[in-house]
């Protein structure tokens, strides 16, 4: 992966147990340090030099191809090799383990009528206060799908004209949004169960 195209993610924390397999003969055990859709770091003692290739087996999240791409003293980076498809399923995994309440009722917002919006445009405003006109794909009650001319790393807070949301996937021409209904619905369930977090971005 290039490294613009790692600019495209933001990495979560995930402390999660790591089979790794190096060059397809060695076998290390390990733990995720912090993932996102494109990369990961690891915690290991395995021996590996940049270039090397890695299959890492995630416990309770993935068997992903790699290719070592940074070492630090206790352990290393590697970047991804993944189809599209199987790249948007591994952001969606990854938007439910950082976003736990946001699971509640997803079904629902995935069968939510969409309504073809036959280009209309929008203008979105980013969390560093920058605007991106963006063209609307389709629409539902509870997120929109746009083209546009660069895409914001997956789990922005943006505004989409008055209405706020999250960046939950990339599509091969813009991005995809889930308006923040889902968040004002758990932070009602935070207050009436203050043990339970509310919704938040990927970090």
């Amino acid at each position: 992966m290039f490294k613009n195209d790692a600019r495209r993610y933001r990495r979560i924390s995930l402390d999660l147990p790591a089979r790794i397999v190096i060059n397809a003969v060695d076998e290390y055990e390990g733990r995720l340090l912090n993932i996102s859709p494109g990369d990961m770091a690891l915690i290991t003692e395995a021996r590996a030099v940049v270039g090397d290739a890695a299959i890492i087996h995630i416990d309770g999240l993935d068997v992903i191809e790699t290719t070592v791409a940074r070492l630090f003293p206790d352990g290393f980076a590697v970047s991804f090799l993944l189809s599209k498809r199987r790249r948007n399923l591994l952001t969606e995994q990854l938007m439910l383990r950082a976003n736990p309440d946001f699971a509640d009722g997803l079904a629902d917002r995935r069968n939510a009528l969409r309504h073809r919006e036959g280009g209309s445009r929008l203008i979105c405003r980013l969390a560093d206060g920058s605007s991106l006109f963006v063209s609307v794909v389709d629409t539902s009650v509870n997120g929109v799908s746009v083209d546009a001319r660069r895409r914001p790393p997956v789990g922005s807070p943006i505004h989409v004209g008055r209405r706020r949301g999250v960046i939950v996937r990339h599509t091969p021409r813009g991005f995809v949004v889930v308006y923040e209904t889902a968040q004002e619905d758990a932070a009602e369930k935070t207050a009436e169960d203050p043990g339970k977090p509310a919704l938040r971005a990927v970090n």
